[in-house]
């Protein structure tokens, strides 16, 4: 589908994203039918989870660049 390896493998875990949402919930995406708030109350949790998992990197980062710093006398 692409030549591309980091979109392929992206692709590859959305389908089997997909189908642990279809053996779990009984339905596809398409056949799914919900109220328009609820679409967006679904995808604004999404969000919000994905912002808390960008701020826990940031703090391990810190960390691994403090970590660094000492390993190399404050010099990076």
């Amino acid at each position: 589908m692409t030549k591309d390896k980091l979109i392929a493998n992206i692709l590859q875990r959305m389908a089997l994203r997909s189908e642990n949402g279809i053996k779990k919930f009984g339905l596809t995406m398409t056949e799914t039918k919900k109220p328009t708030v609820a679409w967006i109350d679904d995808a604004q949790e999404e969000l919000w989870d994905a912002i808390v998992y960008l701020e826990k990197v940031k703090l391990i980062m810190r960390k691994e660049i403090e970590k660094s710093k000492e390993s190399f006398g404050g010099t990076l």
